[in-house]
Formats: C-alpha cells, structure tokens, sequence
C-alpha cells in the first residue's frame, strides 16, 4: 500500500481489506531478506578474491548506515 492509497482511504472513508496487504508485506520482507544474504555472500566471496574490495564495501555499508 502506498502513500496516496492511504490518503485515498483517508478521503473516502473506505477501509483497506485486511488479508492481501499482510500476504503482500511478507512477500516482500521474504524478497527482501533473501536478496540482502546474496548480496552479503557475493561481496564475501569478491572480498576473498581480491580484499582491495573490502574498502568499497565498508563505505556502502557504512552509507547506508548514515542514510536518514
């Protein structure tokens, strides 16, 4: 559910239904956790092939870490 649905709900009184975004949600979270432990085991295993890359990897992380 994005922004403008809540606002639309918000206008015209009507409320979401409750299964779908709930499946939708864990979807997403299954997507999103999967997809975070590739990209962790492919930047170890370029790390031990070259630990140069190391130094890249420490600043994304430490970015995304600082980002508000």
């Amino acid at each position: 559910m994005t922004t403008t649905d809540d606002i639309s709900y918000a206008i015209s009184g009507e409320q979401p239904e409750k299964g779908e975004p709930a499946k939708k949600n864990k979807a997403r979270r299954r997507a999103a956790k999967g997809l975070a432990w590739f990209a962790l085991l492919f930047t170890a295993v370029l790390v031990l092939a070259e630990p140069w890359l190391l130094l890249p990897a420490a600043a994304l992380l430490a970015a995304i870490a600082l980002w508000d």
